[in-house]
């Protein structure tokens, strides 16, 4: 008894107290990881214990990191807002010229909405993953779904100068079914619609078509959003979808884009095992391809 005790001390326990003591010096912060070769290279659950904890512990660093950047990233597109009111509302208190002070107030005006527009898209974009581990898979009809979500846009429609939004099913009446989450994949249509609208003429149309595709066996349902605007320049078509890009052409209605929107499509789509990007069309305009597994 004797033997074997001292044997699961050594083998067992020890080693386990080890990682224990490892995982809390890391939540005292006092180590980034658990550096234990003798465990990791164990062939027994304990090695495999330990090696998964290591992975864990270098995946939570690494979104730690993330949200450090986020936070930095948030805080410098807030302050160019902000540091421009400041200096139209110290300016307007010296200025007597009521056109110079109407601009002013232009100014501010058009501050205080990319304000706004920054502060839901950071608000959307910070609660986005959590939404995607609570809501569950569910199995739609991406056909019909595509439909309903560009649908919402026939009120707008009416407008003067408003963007026309036209859907085409190129299936041939294929009932593509795929597997995600409604709220988030109508935000991705959402998002590309309207980036789509922004850079369209005044009376144009952007058209969204449903198409089937195949990536070797696996059958792929494609959403594609096409506008007449200016097209994307080579070197930024990845570049779109980083966090906070506004780079927009002369003419184009500022402060209606946080720079979020394509981030997050590119982030949806992702976790959903799909495929997005953007290219140029031939005869003229940008195209957005979306890519997601069929079922």
């Amino acid at each position: 008894a004797f033997i074997t005790s001292f044997l699961l001390t050594m083998g067992i326990a020890r080693p386990l107290r080890r990682l224990s003591l490892a995982a809390d010096r890391i939540r005292a912060g006092s180590s980034d990881g658990i550096d234990i070769p003798a465990l990791t290279n164990r062939k027994d659950e304990i090695g495999n214990l330990a090696a998964s904890m290591q992975s864990m512990t270098e995946a939570l660093l690494e979104r730690i990191q993330a949200n450090e950047q986020f936070a930095a990233d948030v805080a410098h597109e807030l302050k160019n807002p902000l540091t421009s009111i400041r200096s139209a509302v110290e300016t307007a208190e010296r200025v007597q010229d009521p056109d110079a002070r109407e601009r002013l107030r232009l100014v501010i005006a058009s501050d205080v909405k990319r304000l706004d527009r920054l502060i839901t898209d950071i608000s959307n974009a910070s609660r986005l993953e959590a939404e995607m581990t609570r809501v569950p898979n569910e199995q739609m009809d991406i056909a019909r779904f595509v439909k309903d979500v560009i649908s919402t846009y026939d009120a707008t429609m009416d407008a003067e100068g408003a963007v026309a939004v036209q859907f085409k099913d190129a299936t041939m009446g294929a009932r593509l079914l795929v597997r995600g989450r409604e709220g988030p994949l109508g935000q991705v249509i959402r998002n590309l619609v309207d980036n789509a609208r922004s850079f369209s003429p005044p009376s144009g149309t952007v058209h969204v078509t449903l198409d089937q595709s195949n990536d070797g066996p696996q059958t792929i349902a494609r959403i594609l959003v096409e506008d007449s605007g200016p097209g994307i320049p080579d070197d930024k078509l990845d570049k779109i979808f980083s966090r906070f890009y506004t780079d927009r052409p002369k003419g184009t209605a500022f402060g209606n884009n946080s720079g979020l929107g394509l981030s997050i499509v590119k982030q949806i789509v992702t976790t959903h095992r799909g495929k997005v990007w953007a290219e140029n069309r031939a005869e003229g305009g940008a195209r957005f391809v979306v890519d997601l597994p069929a079922i």
